[in-house]
């Protein structure tokens, strides 16, 4: 899974280091934009843990972020068992 992230842009590295993120770590991780940060809030594909003002994401949160977007994990079916090798 680890490098299947990697292809796709996440930095995994900062991903691992801790289990809470700030805002600026987070659009790092994801490897987007405040707007773009924003506009997954608003879609709930995130949810952001507020102190003091400032908005804080889990490990979890970010993954959970990560799979809507990309499914990572793919059910062996017929139609897709040419395909499972990629996302493996």
């Amino acid at each position: 899974m680890k490098e299947t992230l990697k292809t796709i842009g996440i930095d995994v590295e900062l991903l691992n280091s801790k289990s809470v993120f700030d805002r600026r770590e987070t659009e790092r991780i994801l490897g987007c934009t405040n707007q773009t940060l924003k506009s997954f809030e608003r879609r709930e594909w995130i949810k952001p843990n507020r102190f003091k003002n400032k908005h804080y994401y889990t490990q979890n949160s970010i993954l959970n972020c990560i799979d809507i977007q990309v499914p990572i994990s793919v059910k062996s079916t017929n139609q897709n068992s040419e395909w499972s090798d990629i996302w493996g």
